[in-house]
């Protein structure tokens, strides 16, 4: 006798299995049926429901006998959860090898949940809020990732369950409930009692004769492989699509409008994109244990009537609407009721919702129509023919293409789209035979090489129009080679304009950047169908483009104002309004060709010159420290706005310079420093001149800050000089400052000396009083202020410091001046000291 076929074997030991389990264990249907889908389309079940009802005894006696035919065993993990359940009791032990070794924290996940296919966790919300989370992830993602590593189970199937009520979860835990709700296919539950008088006297039977489960039927991992194969390929119409849609979305609707009959009430399904996609996985598992069960001719295609099945994934599985009905005559226990209530609303409803849905579904075509509206591309795509816009041609071409991929779900509402399709083909094949002729087109444009783009990649999509399409790539190429010549055309021909403005450039070099990139991706999308055309359009493209950046280079050299006068327009605003433009410009210019980096130096430059040349020879300045400022805004402004500044200051050296030699000139004008009058020496009237008009107009310091503008632009001077400004420069305002320093040495050596010529000698004074009174005139005449209180023999003694550096004269004329110094410093010290000593020893 011939074996029945592999497929048809697994079938029927499926059959015998779970039969014998519902002869076994009565008015189980329901929970039966769900884990008969959950093994199909290897999804995870929950059961619930009190103490004593046999939903651990009906999970070990499922997947506890599912074997292995090569070792005959189940591949099963099984655990009751605790409060103190670990982690590690599910996943695996850590690996103490690795860790010891490395660090690193692994698990032994063979010797967990992820190693076996199936599993059964008894109690499970016994079990920390945490520990419940980390069971769902990795029940859902069927893998386990610890660091960098991630490892796959092996787990199909996992058949929970728990003595609690929902209810009593969603009090402890709602959203622990929603998590579950999310991520489990199924969730059943088991009521206390039978709702059938002969259920329970066959229980009482069995128990009083000994008898005990008797179950011989054999399931195995490779044939459930085989029925799970079958799952996957069962097909889903479009109209049995919008089913599922229409029904999730009613149903869900329906159900959270019942939260109101039942004050407790939450929905059982956590409605998500999640849940839709399993409640398709569902639909061909039904499929397949309706082919198993009642119709082993059907073909594995979804059908309407199927859609009935999806209660096993939607509700709270329980006892049918009638057991339903018997149990809540005789429940006692308010939670028990409750949940029966759940049971029973959500049946009803679905029952309702499906019988609309399923009015509905006999209109889809006709809705489906009504919302392709097809009739509308079909008329505007027509048109153009007759009226081409590229605009009208793009958004057609993308509305057609979003409509007919993947496509309608009623296989009648594809041809009026095809029609579409194939108008949108013949109004390109008439453009493009045209070429660039008339239209007022110019040179093309975006928007006509996207609707080109748009329509081949609407005929590459779809299957009816790929016949035709290599022609309709060739005949596009042609026009692209048409449009690549007259954009070289259009930037060559600004050669012969004679009034061309720089943003006008600027636009059109944008423009033909953007243009150029756009059929450089035409380019690529005909290649990828026509490879030939790979060559010549990439030599097009490559010489179009050296034409283009040559001819707009040219011309922008040529109508760029290179130090052009600004008028009354602010120097730095105009040079930033340039800076601008030739950075957009660069911009553009680099897109088209890399190489092209520099334009903004090379054009800005002589504007930058003109700029700072404006502002250096214009900023008015008293002392050099001013001038070094407004020379390093300069600079500033000028690598704000993109430009190198050291080249630009080169230029304007010799201007610098020639200020800087303007004012040592107006600093050395000879300075008048006649000696103090007799009555002024001892009244405070020789400090009063020397402070007013010695000192005011001093510079000091000039040569200090010469020396730091000089540092300031120590990377801007030329490659053989020692420092960028010349030493007829430090040399012409060291001699100013020197100048300055003589008169004042001068006066102040006058000044002493007909001070202590006034004063009496400290060896004179021989009465306390005549100490008194010299030291008072000393004072009056505010001479140790000057060079005590104020520091002035101390600053001028650190100007000269500097200038005796200096080579030759006038370092030499530094020294003298420092000795005349010391000469005053030593003279008044020496008179200050024994006037003092003299008053303190009288």
């Amino acid at each position: 006798m011939t074996s029945p076929p592999p497929y048809l074997q697994a079938a029927q030991s499926f059959r015998r299995f779970f039969g014998e389990l519902r002869e076994t264990y009565l008015e189980r249907e329901t929970l039966f049926t769900q884990i008969e889908l959950a093994l199909l389309c290897r999804e995870h079940v929950l059961v619930v429901g009190p103490p004593g009802t046999a939903k651990s005894a009906v999970a070990s006696a499922v997947l506890g006998r599912i074997t292995d035919e090569t070792s005959g065993l189940p591949s099963l993990f099984s655990k009751q959860i605790a409060e103190s359940t670990l982690q590690t009791d599910l996943i695996g032990p850590v690996d103490f090898k690795v860790l010891t070794e490395t660090g690193r924290t692994e698990y032994l996940t063979d010797e967990g949940m992820l190693g076996s296919v199936h599993a059964f966790l008894d109690e499970v919300f016994d079990g920390r809020d945490m520990l419940l989370r980390s069971i769902l992830n990795v029940m859902y993602e069927r893998e386990l990732k610890h660091g960098r590593k991630v490892t796959a189970g092996r787990t199909e199937c996992v058949v929970m369950t728990s003595n609690r009520y929902l209810t009593e979860v969603l009090a402890r835990s709602p959203e622990l409930l929603l998590a579950f709700a999310d991520r489990l296919s199924f969730i059943c539950f088991v009521p206390k009692a039978f709702a059938r008088r002969e259920s329970r006297a066959a229980m009482l039977h069995r128990f009083v004769h000994g008898t005990r489960p008797d179950l011989h039927a054999t399931l195995t991992l490779q044939q459930l492989d085989l029925l799970q194969d079958a799952v996957a390929q069962v097909k889903v119409p479009g109209n049995v699509l919008e089913g599922v849609e229409m029904l999730t979305d009613a149903l869900e609707r329906s159900l959270v409008a019942q939260v109101s009959k039942l004050p407790d009430y939450v929905p059982t399904k956590y409605f998500s994109q999640r849940s839709v996609v399993k409640a398709l996985w569902t639909l061909k598992a039904a499929v397949v244990r309706d082919q198993i069960y009642r119709r082993p001719d059907r073909a594995l295609e979804a059908t309407v009537e199927d859609l009935d099945a999806l209660r096993w994934f939607f509700l709270l599985g329980g006892p049918p609407a009638a057991e339903a009905d018997a149990l809540l005559k005789t429940a006692v226990d308010p939670r028990e009721r409750a949940q029966l209530e759940i049971v029973r609303l959500e049946q009803r409803t679905f029952d309702e919702v499906l019988g609309k849905v399923r009015q509905e579904l006999g209109g889809g075509v006709e809705r489906e129509a009504t919302t392709l509206a097809a009739a509308d591309d079909v008329t505007a795509a027509e048109a153009l023919s007759r009226n081409w816009q590229a605009g009208v041609v793009s958004s057609t071409a993308r509305g057609v293409l979003g409509k007919l991929v993947p496509g309608p779900r009623h296989g009648q509402n594809r041809a009026p789209l095809l029609v579409a399709a194939r108008a949108l083909v013949a109004a390109l094949e008439q453009r493009l035979s045209r070429g660039m002729a008339g239209q007022g087109e110019g040179r093309g444009g975006v928007a006509l090489l996207t609707a080109i783009r748009d329509v081949l990649e609407l005929c590459r999509a779809v299957p009816e129009l790929r016949p035709g399409h290599a022609a309709l790539c060739e005949a596009s190429a042609r026009f692209l080679e048409q449009a690549l010549e007259m954009s070289a055309s259009a930037a060559e021909g600004l050669a012969f304009e004679d009034s061309v403005k720089m943003e006008w450039l600027v636009g059109l070099a944008e423009n033909l950047e953007e243009e150029l990139g756009v059929m450089g991706s035409l380019a690529v999308l005909l290649t990828e169908t026509v490879p030939s055309l790979h060559e010549p359009l990439r030599e097009a493209d490559r010489n179009t483009r050296q034409r283009v950046v040559t001819a707009l280079r040219r011309r922008v050299s040529a109508a760029f104002p290179a130090g052009s006068p600004r008028g009354r327009k602010d120097p730095l605003d105009a040079l930033s309004a340039d800076s601008r433009r030739l950075t957009q410009l660069e911009k553009a210019l680099t897109a088209l060709d890399p190489s092209q980096a520099g334009l903004k130096q090379e054009l800005l430059k002589p504007l930058s010159v003109a700029y700072a040349r404006e502002v250096l020879g214009a900023t008015p300045f008293e002392r050099i420290e001013q001038y070094g400022r407004a020379v390093q805004a300069v600079a500033e402004n000028l690598r704000r706005e993109g430009v190198t500044a050291e080249p630009v200051l080169i230029e304007c050296r010799e201007l610098m310079e020639t200020r800087l030699r303007e004012h040592a000139r107006v600093l050395s004008r000879e300075v008048a420093s006649p000696p103090p009058a007799p009555t002024a020496v001892l009244n405070g009237d020789a400090y009063t001149y020397y402070r007013g008009e010695l000192t005011t107009q001093a510079p000091d310091g000039e040569l200090a800050a010469l020396v730091g503008l000089d540092g300031q632009l120590m990377a801007a001077r030329p490659p053989s000089a020692a420092a960028f400004l010349s030493d007829s420069v430090r040399a012409a305002v060291a001699e100013a400052e020197l100048s300055f320093l003589q008169s004042r040495i001068k006066y102040l050596r006058s000044w002493l000396t007909q001070l202590l010529s006034a004063l009496p000698t400290p060896e004179s004074l021989t009465a306390r009083g005549d100490a008194e009174r010299t030291f008072e005139r000393l004072v009056r005449s505010r001479f140790p202020l000057l060079a005590l209180k104020e520091g002035e023999l101390v600053r001028l003694k650190a100007t000269l410091g500097m200038l005796e550096t200096l080579p030759g004269e006038l370092g030499g004329s530094a020294r003298k001046l420092s000795a005349q110094l010391r000469g005053i410093d030593e003279d008044f010290g020496r008179f200050s000291r024994q006037v003092l000593e003299r008053r303190t020893a009288l």
